[in-house]
């Protein structure tokens, strides 16, 4: 029982009470360090495995595309969803096709905010508004700005009138910048000729 309790607890009173079960199981849930949910784990393993559309046992990345794609649709029970960064340790294609699909349709139903540094989310997903936040260091202190505007603007503006050009911005942000994309294209060129 130590075992499944991973940690060292005294577990004397419980075991005087061995013999009968309803009173053991009682005695187990005085234990504060013991949660009542797992008490079963005492008495049962329970051994599973999950298995893909192919019968085959999911992968981690399959586990945690599940997950996420089912925290996304949980978010229909709420008024708003803000997504910070959901491309972690996924493949484009996965992000292109099932969870912008899934934003996209959400955002018809509510406010839909993501953070991301990844084209496929941040552009493939044609936003309807970007928020670009900046922050510098003027007389050793940060300043917070934040930009704002269509996805299609030539600049976006700070509430107090400053303007930052929107190509530069959603290349720094989304491609690694200018000269990374311009790079990446020459690859994609001469890999495609």
């Amino acid at each position: 029982m130590k075992s499944v309790l991973g940690r060292k607890v005294s577990l004397v009173d419980a075991y005087t009470q061995y013999s009968n079960p309803i009173s053991f199981i009682k005695e187990l849930k005085e234990i504060e360090c013991i949660n009542n949910a797992e008490i079963y784990k005492f008495f049962i393993t329970v051994d599973y495995k999950i298995l893909n559309e192919y019968g085959l046992e999911v992968s981690g990345g399959e586990q945690s595309e599940y997950n996420l794609l089912n925290s996304i649709q949980d978010a229909r029970n709420y008024d708003m969803l803000l997504i910070d960064e959901p491309e972690s340790s996924f493949d484009n294609i996965f992000l292109k096709d099932d969870v912008n699909t899934l934003l996209k349709d959400l955002a018809e139903e509510m406010p839909v905010v993501v953070v991301t540094h990844n084209n496929t989310i941040g552009g493939s997903i044609r936003p309807n508004y970007v928020i670009y936040t900046e922050k510098t260091i003027v007389d050793k202190k940060p300043v917070f700005r934040i930009y704002y505007g269509y996805p299609t603007d030539k600049t976006l503006k700070s509430k107090t009138g400053e303007e930052v050009k929107n190509y530069a911005i959603q290349l720094d942000s989304l491609e690694a910048g200018q000269t990374a994309y311009i790079e990446r294209n020459k690859t994609y060129e001469n890999i495609k000729n």
